[in-house]
């Protein structure tokens, strides 16, 4: 199961808020060396209010997460045939495993391909970084994540706004309907991303 969460980092690692006060100052001291390590275009652009008393959960469902990951590669591999049901691991499919050897270089929908957080403020380039619990993740763009998931429902699903929402609920099980898990993933991947960008706060997706 995967769930996206849309609030400050703090939040998103703590189990209450008491926790999340302690946990503050460490995230925001690993905000200022990730803004070190980059170009200043970039660095300018990552700044979020750590104590913004706003946190969204959405819940993906079982296969949601990978379902939508699976579906947006193939949306743009014509030469293959999107598969029937989602795989146990993205890394079974041959296909998906080399393109992520070669980090989605290629692909137009790259940061939702290869990253689970996404940062306020819109820069095209993609960071490999410990996040402030020491796990190594790709992190991306708020803005280029949008503008991807727009791309990618104006060329595969079509689908309007009241569509989408109603997608929330459909089922996504382990080894089920690869295109209803991908919708699934989708209608929340892209609420939680709307309830981000319109705070300024980070986008994270957590599995397990």
């Amino acid at each position: 199961m995967a769930v996206a969460f849309a609030g400050p980092l703090s939040r998103f690692f703590a189990a209450d808020a008491a926790e999340a006060e302690r946990l503050r100052q460490g995230v925001e001291l690993w905000r200022c060396d990730l803004r070190a390590s980059v170009a200043p275009k970039v660095a300018e652009q990552l700044l979020w209010d750590e104590r913004a008393d706003v946190a969204c959960t959405i819940d993906l469902g079982a296969s949601g997460w990978p379902a939508l990951r699976l579906f947006a590669f193939y949306a743009e591999r014509t030469d293959l045939e999107l598969p029937d049901t989602v795989p146990a691991l993205l890394e079974l499919d041959p296909e998906w495993r080399a393109a992520s050897d070669a980090k989605f270089e290629r692909s137009r929908y790259g940061q939702l391909l290869a990253c689970r957080v996404w940062l306020p403020g819109d820069f095209p380039v993609t960071m490999r970084v410990p996040l402030p619990d020491g796990e190594a993740a790709d992190i991306g763009s708020l803005a280029v994540l949008g503008d991807q998931l727009k791309w990618l429902n104006e060329r595969t699903f079509a689908a309007d706004a009241d569509a989408v929402a109603g997608w929330r609920d459909l089922p996504a099980p382990v080894g089920g309907e690869l295109l209803a898990a991908a919708r699934r993933g989708y209608a929340g991947l892209a609420a939680a991303a709307a309830a981000a960008a319109r705070e300024r706060l980070p986008l994270v997706v957590r599995e397990g």
